[in-house]
């Protein structure tokens, strides 16, 4: 008989990475190897959007939205009673925050915890308490799911886990149409994200002013909101970049429009393993990121399908966006290149990997 697994996310949505991600795993846990999966959002949200398996059961601790140190003992007490009434054998914790949670939750309990962080060990140096909150979810986990092979290091030279292994997030089947075309013709650049200080987006627009001093034939599209997007908007006003740089919004199925973009572009200040990159992979775009410490260095080689720059190098990066908005042969070959890369990414592959583990 299969387990009966708590995965517990910050909510349950249609928009951000640890959704995503969620979303795309236990769909495949449930619908190839029948495990029992309650989906627990500590904020409220929704299952629209993404492919949320039906035969999940989903449930929400807060009804309305709580900081976690506010709803942290209730939560803890609801997650205690859920484990106990529910008979669950694992928790996963996914994130940060919800690792406290999930070890609290556990202690003296039969169920085991995995703890599966979804962002770069350090994350950011302003973020001391989330790091603070992975050293001691780490010590009580049994087991640790790291993202690259440079944060499984990470973990096991900053933390006192028992055991930490590396997976990384799988190509979701659903993100991608095999058939699609790269479009050779095409001038625009997309870029996707939260609008938010992580991802900095007024350094694309810099960036964009840049390369509008070289070659006027480009439009930049930005999919995502977030709480900064007065300030991006002042800068493209500031810059006179409102024909150029244009923010599209929220959109749960950029897989479909993907195909008519000619390059992704990323400017995040630090990632944990962006899955907007290997939307970009799967859909044959040519790559361009910032080489911040994790990430964006397992998934793109350098000249071979996209450009990894020196971090905050803007001039570097309008340079290479340039480079390929000019060169069609080699945003061609960047593109014909994407394929291979699949299988270190395979869905199938990542899948039997968490098999094995909650197996264990």
């Amino acid at each position: 008989m299969n387990k009966n697994l708590i995965f517990l996310i910050p909510s349950i949505n249609n928009s951000g990475g640890i959704s995503r991600v969620v979303s795309s795993i236990t769909d495949g846990l449930v619908g190839r190897y029948n495990y029992k999966i309650h989906l627990v959002g500590f904020n409220p949200g929704e299952i629209s959007g993404y492919n949320w398996n039906l035969n999940i059961e989903y449930n929400t601790i807060n009804n309305q939205k709580t900081s976690v140190s506010k709803g942290f003992l209730s939560s803890t007490m609801f997650l205690k009673k859920y484990i106990k009434d529910k008979d669950i054998d694992v928790l996963v914790a996914c994130g940060s925050l919800m690792g406290p949670l999930g070890v609290f939750s556990t202690l003296f309990s039969k169920t085991k915890l995995i703890y599966w962080d979804h962002s770069n060990f350090f994350e950011n140096t302003s973020h001391k308490f989330k790091i603070e909150c992975k050293k001691f979810t780490s010590m009580f986990s049994d087991i640790v799911v790291a993202l690259t092979k440079i944060d499984k290091v990470n973990y096991i030279n900053n933390t006192k886990a028992k055991r930490v292994v590396q997976i990384y997030n799988p190509l979701d089947p659903h993100l991608f149409y095999d058939d699609n075309d790269y479009d050779s013709t095409s001038s625009l650049i997309v870029s996707v994200g939260r609008l938010t200080n992580q991802k900095d987006f007024e350094t694309l627009v810099e960036v964009a002013n840049i390369v509008k001093n070289s070659t006027n034939e480009f439009e930049w599209h930005i999919y995502g909101e977030g709480q900064n997007r007065s300030s991006i908007e002042n800068k493209i006003s500031s810059y006179s970049l409102s024909d150029k740089v244009i923010l599209m919004g929220q959109s749960a199925n950029l897989y479909q429009i993907y195909n008519k973009y000619s390059m992704m572009v990323m400017t995040s200040k630090y990632e944990g393993f962006p899955m907007v990159l290997l939307e970009g992979l799967a859909n044959k775009l040519p790559l361009i990121s910032f080489d911040i410490e994790t990430g964006p260095n397992e998934i793109i080689e350098e000249n071979i399908n996209g450009f990894l720059i020196s971090d905050r190098n803007i001039n570097q990066m309008a340079d290479k966006i340039i480079t390929l908005l000019k060169d069609k042969s080699k945003r061609l070959s960047f593109s014909s290149f994407q394929k291979s890369k699949f299988k270190d990414f395979n869905y199938e592959n990542v899948l039997k990997k968490w098999d094995k583990l909650l197996k264990e």
